[in-house]
Protein backbone atom coordinates (compact mmCIF):
# COMPACT_ATOMS: atom_id res chain seq x y z
CA UNK A 1 0.00 0.00 0.00
CA UNK A 2 1.19 3.49 -0.51
CA UNK A 3 1.79 6.02 1.91
CA UNK A 4 -1.04 7.93 2.34
CA UNK A 5 -1.23 11.96 3.06
CA UNK A 6 -1.65 12.43 7.05
CA UNK A 7 -3.49 15.84 6.64
CA UNK A 8 -6.46 13.89 4.52
CA UNK A 9 -7.38 11.16 7.21
CA UNK A 10 -9.71 11.04 10.20
CA UNK A 11 -9.93 8.56 12.84
CA UNK A 12 -13.22 6.85 12.77
CA UNK A 13 -13.53 4.30 15.55
CA UNK A 14 -10.79 3.05 17.86
CA UNK A 15 -10.97 0.53 20.28
CA UNK A 16 -8.43 -2.71 21.77
CA UNK A 17 -7.58 -6.49 19.96
CA UNK A 18 -8.41 -9.86 22.35
CA UNK A 19 -4.24 -9.47 22.97
CA UNK A 20 -4.40 -5.51 23.59
CA UNK A 21 -3.42 -3.92 20.49
CA UNK A 22 -4.84 -0.44 19.66
CA UNK A 23 -6.77 -0.64 16.52
CA UNK A 24 -8.07 2.36 14.05
CA UNK A 25 -10.73 2.31 11.51
CA UNK A 26 -9.34 5.47 9.67
CA UNK A 27 -11.02 7.47 6.56
CA UNK A 28 -8.49 8.45 4.02
CA UNK A 29 -10.18 11.28 1.91
CA UNK A 30 -7.42 11.63 -0.22
CA UNK A 31 -8.24 7.52 -1.74
CA UNK A 32 -11.61 7.75 -0.49
CA UNK A 33 -10.69 4.27 1.55
CA UNK A 34 -11.71 3.31 4.63
CA UNK A 35 -8.73 1.37 6.16
CA UNK A 36 -7.67 -0.49 9.45
CA UNK A 37 -4.80 -0.20 11.30
CA UNK A 38 -2.83 -0.76 14.27
CA UNK A 39 0.09 2.37 15.70
CA UNK A 40 2.55 1.09 13.29
CA UNK A 41 0.95 -0.49 10.10
CA UNK A 42 -2.00 -0.37 7.71
CA UNK A 43 -3.94 -4.07 7.62
CA UNK A 44 -6.31 -3.47 4.84
CA UNK A 45 -8.28 -1.30 2.76
CA UNK A 46 -12.27 -0.79 1.99
CA UNK A 47 -14.46 1.05 -0.39
CA UNK A 48 -17.50 0.94 1.45
CA UNK A 49 -18.02 2.16 5.03
CA UNK A 50 -20.10 -1.35 6.17
CA UNK A 51 -17.79 -3.53 4.59
CA UNK A 52 -14.61 -1.78 7.10
CA UNK A 53 -17.21 -1.99 10.20
CA UNK A 54 -17.86 -5.38 9.65
CA UNK A 55 -13.66 -6.10 9.31
CA UNK A 56 -13.22 -3.89 12.45
CA UNK A 57 -15.25 -5.52 14.40
CA UNK A 58 -14.07 -8.78 13.40
CA UNK A 59 -10.92 -7.85 14.17
CA UNK A 60 -11.29 -6.74 17.70
CA UNK A 61 -13.02 -10.15 18.43
CA UNK A 62 -10.35 -12.30 16.65
CA UNK A 63 -6.73 -13.36 18.08
CA UNK A 64 -3.20 -13.59 16.90
CA UNK A 65 -1.38 -11.78 14.56
CA UNK A 66 -3.65 -8.48 13.36
CA UNK A 67 -1.40 -8.63 9.75
CA UNK A 68 -1.85 -12.18 9.10
CA UNK A 69 -6.34 -11.96 10.20
CA UNK A 70 -6.55 -9.02 8.18
CA UNK A 71 -5.84 -10.66 4.78
CA UNK A 72 -8.43 -13.91 5.16
CA UNK A 73 -10.92 -11.10 6.85
CA UNK A 74 -10.80 -8.76 3.16
CA UNK A 75 -10.92 -11.89 1.39
CA UNK A 76 -14.22 -13.14 3.26
CA UNK A 77 -15.83 -10.29 2.77
CA UNK A 78 -15.21 -10.15 -0.93
CA UNK A 79 -16.21 -13.79 -0.94
CA UNK A 80 -19.64 -12.94 0.39
CA UNK A 81 -21.88 -10.25 -0.47
CA UNK A 82 -23.67 -7.97 2.71
CA UNK A 83 -27.10 -8.31 1.22
CA UNK A 84 -26.82 -12.18 2.41
CA UNK A 85 -27.53 -11.15 5.93
CA UNK A 86 -30.29 -8.50 4.87
CA UNK A 87 -32.36 -9.20 7.66
CA UNK A 88 -33.13 -7.10 10.74
CA UNK A 89 -33.22 -10.09 13.14
CA UNK A 90 -29.93 -11.08 12.11
CA UNK A 91 -27.55 -8.64 12.50
CA UNK A 92 -25.04 -10.46 14.41
CA UNK A 93 -25.21 -13.07 11.34
CA UNK A 94 -22.77 -11.65 9.02
CA UNK A 95 -19.85 -10.75 11.85
CA UNK A 96 -20.34 -14.38 13.27
CA UNK A 97 -20.11 -16.43 9.74
CA UNK A 98 -17.18 -13.82 8.82
CA UNK A 99 -15.30 -14.86 12.33
CA UNK A 100 -16.26 -18.69 11.68
CA UNK A 101 -14.94 -18.41 8.03
CA UNK A 102 -11.68 -16.52 9.07
CA UNK A 103 -10.98 -18.85 11.61
CA UNK A 104 -11.28 -21.79 9.08
CA UNK A 105 -8.94 -20.00 6.54
CA UNK A 106 -6.74 -19.94 9.20
CA UNK A 107 -6.59 -23.73 9.72
CA UNK A 108 -6.12 -24.45 6.48
CA UNK A 109 -9.10 -24.92 5.17
CA UNK A 110 -11.34 -23.24 1.97
CA UNK A 111 -14.94 -23.74 1.26
CA UNK A 112 -16.31 -25.31 -1.42
CA UNK A 113 -19.58 -24.87 -2.86
CA UNK A 114 -21.94 -27.63 -3.73
CA UNK A 115 -26.09 -28.90 -4.47
CA UNK A 116 -28.40 -27.77 -7.16
CA UNK A 117 -28.07 -24.09 -6.50
CA UNK A 118 -25.07 -23.96 -4.48
CA UNK A 119 -26.58 -23.57 -1.30
CA UNK A 120 -24.12 -25.65 0.69
CA UNK A 121 -21.27 -24.71 1.64
CA UNK A 122 -18.78 -27.30 2.97
CA UNK A 123 -14.95 -26.49 4.14
CA UNK A 124 -12.36 -28.94 3.19
CA UNK A 125 -8.14 -28.74 3.22
CA UNK A 126 -6.64 -26.58 1.05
Amino acid sequence: MAKPDITKQEVIRSSFGCEGTRLFLVYDAGSGAYRLATRWQWLAAFDSIWDACDAFEALELLAGCEKQIAGPIKHEIKRVPRHSFGSAQNTMGRLNYLINSVERRLQGLRPIRCGSKGSVERWIAA
